[in-house]
């Protein structure tokens, strides 16, 4: 299946790649079917959530484990029922402003996925974590 995309133009994606949002990204309730896109240069730490259905709308997300140290919220108990067994990955939406040191990303509200059953989901963590986390200035909230 080919999907257009903002970043990418048009890609070549097998069904099974797209994730669907059990629990919609907040904002975006029309959109349900995602695909995560990577750039090699950038070692699995950024990708791109990509909607299958509006080539414009696009996420750039940081995956925490790899870029901020203690940042492990756990999961908040309605993620399996709502996801399933299996494992579970945490992506951060950023915030990419025109100086990138300036950039944020959301600790309050990851994006859950498990790759397993297709399935992701945001959620609003119980935690005090800021929504506006300088990823590039040792944390510092905006």
């Amino acid at each position: 299946m080919k999907v257009k995309t903002r970043d990418f133009g048009e890609v070549e994606v097998n069904t099974e790649d797209i994730i669907s949002f059990e629990q919609k990204i907040f904002g975006f309730d029309r959109y349900t079917d995602f695909i995560m896109l990577y750039d090699d240069e950038f070692n699995g730490e950024y990708a791109w959530l990509q909607s299958v259905e509006e080539p414009e709308l696009c996420f750039i997300i940081a995956n925490p484990e790899l870029l901020i140290k203690d940042y492990d919220p756990g999961y908040p108990p309605e993620v399996k029922s709502v996801l399933g067994s299996g494992t579970y990955e945490k992506w951060l939406i950023m915030v990419v402003k025109e100086s990138i040191e300036d950039s944020t990303v959301n600790l309050k509200s990851p994006i859950i996925v498990n790759f397993e059953k297709h399935k992701a989901m945001q959620v609003i963590l119980e935690d005090e974590y800021p929504v506006r986390y300088r990823l590039f200035d040792n944390g510092k909230k905006e």
